[in-house]
C-alpha cells in the first residue's frame, strides 16, 4: 500500500470526483483513478461505487477516510521530523488533545500557554466536539489526551485526576433572581428555563431535584453545550443550570452566576490510552491541566460570593 494510494483516497472523498482531486494533487485524472483501483487491489475493499457520471463511497468509505486521514497525518510527521534531524533542528514534540468546545475559547488556550511557557519543546493539535465525539478519537488512536465527562470506565484507558465542578444557576444580567446570594430549585417554579444534554446524565439529576421538589419545569430550549445555553441565557430566554468550570468561558456574556441548591456535581476527567505514550509530554500536560482545572472549578463560587457579600 502506497502513501500516494491514499492521498488519492482522501482527495477523492473530500472533494467528490477525481477530476477535482487530480486538480487538487496536481496529477492527471487517469493518475488517481489508477491510484484508487490500486488501493482496492490492496486492501481487496471496493471503495467506490462506479456511476457513469460520478463515483459514489462504499458504506465503509467514511470509516476508511477517516484512518487514511491519520496514517497521512503521521506519515507527514515522521518526514518532518526526519527532515529536522537532518538539518540538526529538534522537531517540537507533538501533543493531540480534544476536549468539549465549551473551553476553547479562553480555558484551553491559556492552559497551553502556561504550560509551554514552563515545558518549551512542545506542540498542541487541539480538536473539540461533543463527549462522544472525544470518545470516538480516542479510541480510533486519533487523539493522545480527551477530556471527559465521568463516569467512564472502558477498559484500555487511564483516567487523570478527578476534576469536580458544582452546577451554578446562570441568568441574564438585572433577572429578579439575580438579588439571592444562591438559587434553589423552589426559587425556579414557573421560571422559562433553558436545559442542557436531554437524557444525558447531568440533565437526569436536574431533572430529579425539580421533582423531589414538586416543580414542574417550563423549558424554552434546549442546549448541548455550555456556551450554547449561556448564549440563549444572555439573550433573555431564560434560566439555566450549567457546569460551574464550563460557565467561565462565558463570564464576557450578559449573564449572573449564582450558587445552585441541592449541590449537583459535574465529574471530569482527562483520558489517555493505556500502553505506550503517543507523545511525549502527555503525561506532564495531563498533570499540569488538572490542577489548573481543579483550582478553576472554583472560581465562580467564589466570585458569585463576594458579589453576594458587597450587595449584602
Amino acid at each position: 500500500m502506497k502513501l500516494t494510494d491514499l492521498e488519492a483516497f482522501r482527495a477523492v472523498m473530500e472533494t467528490g470526483s477525481t477530476q477535482e482531486a487530480a486538480r487538487y494533487l496536481g496529477i492527471s485524472q487517469s493518475a488517481v483513478s489508477r491510484r484508487l483501483v490500486q488501493l482496492e487491489e490492496d486492501i481487496d475493499l471496493q471503495l467506490f461505487v462506479r456511476d457513469p457520471a460520478r463515483l459514489i463511497p462504499s458504506d465503509g468509505s467514511k470509516q476508511l477516510e477517516r484512518l487514511a486521514s491519520d496514517v497521512l497525518e503521521r506519515a507527514f510527521l515522521l518526514q518532518e521530523a526526519a527532515q529536522g534531524m537532518r538539518s540538526g533542528q529538534r522537531t517540537r514534540a507533538l501533543i493531540t488533545v480534544s476536549v468539549p468546545s465549551s473551553i476553547t475559547r479562553t480555558i484551553l488556550p491559556q492552559l497551553i500557554a502556561e504550560f509551554c511557557a514552563t515545558n518549551p519543546g512542545f506542540r498542541f493539535d487541539v480538536t473539540s466536539g461533543p463527549y462522544d465525539a472525544t470518545e470516538r478519537m480516542l479510541r480510533d488512536g486519533r487523539v493522545d489526551i480527551g477530556l471527559l465527562r465521568l463516569p467512564f470506565s472502558e477498559p484500555g484507558f487511564q483516567l487523570g485526576g478527578v476534576i469536580a465542578a458544582p452546577s451554578v444557576c446562570i441568568m441574564p444580567k438585572g433577572h429578579p433572581l439575580a438579588s439571592f446570594a444562591e438559587i434553589r430549585v423552589q426559587n425556579l417554579s414557573g421560571v422559562p428555563l433553558v436545559l442542557l444534554g436531554w437524557r444525558r446524565a447531568p440533565r437526569r439529576d436536574v431533572d430529579l431535584a425539580f421533582q423531589s421538589a414538586g416543580i414542574v419545569q417550563d423549558v424554552v430550549a434546549e442546549a448541548h453545550s455550555v456556551s450554547t445555553a449561556c448564549g440563549l441565557v444572555a439573550a433573555g430566554l431564560g434560566v439555566s443550570i450549567v457546569n460551574g468550570l464550563l460557565v467561565q468561558e462565558c463570564v464576557d456574556l450578559d449573564i449572573e452566576v449564582r450558587p445552585f441548591v441541592p449541590t449537583l456535581p459535574n465529574r471530569l476527567s482527562f483520558v489517555q490510552p493505556l500502553g505506550p505514550k503517543a507523545s511525549e509530554g502527555a503525561d506532564a500536560f495531563v498533570k499540569f491541566a488538572t490542577g489548573r482545572l481543579q483550582m478553576m472549578a472554583a472560581e465562580p463560587m467564589m466570585r458569585t460570593s463576594n458579589a453576594s457579600d458587597h450587595a449584602g
